[in-house]
């Protein structure tokens, strides 16, 4: 399990880093920016999973529901 292998303080600023690093690479966000923009994306991430109206949903279900508030957030 992953809460086993890292420790839960340390999974939103690993998640957030990643994010960055992937949204600079893009080539479109200057440092600062990514890395705000990957915060967001975190904490998106977290809601999704963590909202009591997931509860009863399916895995599928849930990165539908991130994959749509994504398209929203990040600047295509």
């Amino acid at each position: 399990m992953l809460d086993n292998l890292i420790p839960r303080h340390l999974i939103s600023p690993l998640v957030a880093r990643t994010v960055a690093a992937a949204l600079g690479r893009a080539g479109r966000l200057g440092e600062s920016d990514a890395a705000t923009l990957a915060r967001v994306v975190s904490a998106l991430l977290f809601l999704a999973m963590a909202a009591s109206v997931n509860a009863a949903a399916s895995v599928y279900e849930i990165l539908h529901d991130i994959r749509d508030q994504l398209a929203v957030v990040l600047p295509s």
